[in-house]
């Protein structure tokens, strides 16, 4: 999936990500985001949960809440 969008971090770069990826399904987004780096699907226990890695090295834990909207993980709490 080609896009002129170059996603750097996805944490700080989130609102735009979001903004970007609107419209689409939950597998479109992941397939979009693995296309920029490396994902990972990770058992958390609670629901489908994915470690991204840049190709600049940076990571973000997320998961996805039942709009499809992204959830991302910090150390001991979680935020949109």
């Amino acid at each position: 999936m080609q896009s002129s969008f170059v996603l750097i971090d996805l944490v700080s770069q989130r609102h735009a990500v979001r903004k970007y990826l609107r419209d689409y399904d939950t597998a479109a987004k992941l397939e979009w985001i693995a296309a920029h780096g490396s994902i990972r699907t990770v058992n958390s226990g609670f629901r489908e949960t994915y470690a991204f890695e840049s190709r600049l090295g940076l990571t973000a834990g997320f998961f996805f809440d039942d709009l499809g909207d992204f959830v991302f993980l910090g150390d001991h709490y979680t935020f949109q």
